[in-house]
């Protein structure tokens, strides 16, 4: 069970870190981590994690620079977010598309983070994180398919899958 303070990001008295994927999780779900990094590596995939949990502070950094405009917003559908005819609360809805406001965040419990191939960030692959690359045709398809077919067996599910 987190406390308050965990569950908002505002500790991280509840993760640990974990090198050889270069995230910080949950201490619970370690060993689920480690697994599911083996098994990919089994099957030939290099799972890379790009994000894993994050600080209440850090989720602040995120959202502040979306509002900004430093950082891209995206449409529900995944396409560049139009800021210059927008107003305030077109911009909110946008940003929590696909961010959650800070001390709202699924990462601030470090159970949830965001997986890549590394093997395909080799070539100099920028990851976008958005359904469409682990889609047939996406950068990262052959994740996008083992994660379909074996993720439950490790415990974990996609959120926000939309079927």
């Amino acid at each position: 069970m987190l406390n308050p303070l965990e569950l908002t990001g505002r500790a991280s008295t509840h993760v640990v870190a974990l090198p050889e994927l270069g995230c910080t999780v949950h201490r619970g779900a370690l060993g689920a981590v480690v697994e599911l990094g083996n098994a990919c590596r089994a099957a030939g995939i290099q799972l890379a994690v790009a994000s894993s949990f994050r600080s209440f502070e850090r989720q602040v950094q995120i959202w502040n620079a979306k509002y900004t405009g430093e950082r891209p917003v995206l449409t529900r559908d995944g396409r560049p977010f139009d800021r210059t005819r927008a107003d305030p609360n077109a911009l909110i809805d946008a940003i929590l598309a696909w961010s959650a406001l800070p001390g709202a965040s699924r990462h601030h419990w470090g159970t949830d983070f965001d997986v890549v191939d590394g093997g395909v960030l080799a070539g100099g692959y920028q990851p976008q994180l958005v359904p469409a690359e682990y889609v047939p045709g996406g950068a990262f398809e052959r994740l996008g398919a083992w994660l379909d077919a074996n993720l439950m067996r490790f415990g974990f599910f996609r959120p926000y899958r939309s079927e």
